[in-house]
């Protein structure tokens, strides 16, 4: 669960903030594969990200987990 603040004084403790944005430090990665627009990956980090062809093909393969993906992400951004 995202939590957004206005004011750094609202910070929570157990939460990494980027910028106006915190997240729980022990977030997991989860997908939504029935989103409307194709499936999407909740970052542990708080962020999203629509899986390619070639992701969901590694899912469905066992050549990768969602960890994987998510590290993944976390490392490009």
């Amino acid at each position: 669960m995202m939590h957004f603040i206005s004011d750094p004084s609202l910070k929570r403790p157990g939460y990494v903030y980027h910028g106006n944005v915190g997240y729980p430090i022990c977030n997991q990665p989860r997908v939504d594969w029935k989103h409307a627009d194709g499936p999407l990956l909740h970052c542990s980090a708080g962020r999203l990200h629509w899986l390619t062809r070639c992701e969901r093909l590694r899912l469905f393969y066992g050549l990768a987990d969602i960890h994987d993906i998510d590290f993944e992400r976390r490392k490009i951004a």
